[in-house]
């Protein structure tokens, strides 16, 4: 991205939301988050959660694979 101050990567996704946009199942993602392997998670509230829109794509960046030989 070009501009790291735009106003959308700041934006939370809703954990449940996220889930479906990564193509996990709900139980699944919650293991993924649980073991932390995941990305940074942001409490909105005791029970609100969710992943703010930079933290996915810092996420995505860290698991990509150059050389898979």
């Amino acid at each position: 991205m070009a501009n790291d101050d735009h106003p959308d990567l700041d934006r939370v996704i809703p954990l449940t939301d996220w889930f479906r946009r990564i193509g996990l199942p709900t139980r699944s993602g919650r293991r993924l988050i649980a073991s932390g392997a995941g990305p940074v998670i942001t409490e909105l509230t005791e029970r609100r959660r969710g992943v703010r829109e930079r933290d996915h794509l810092a996420w995505l960046e860290a698991r990509r694979v150059t050389n898979t030989a």
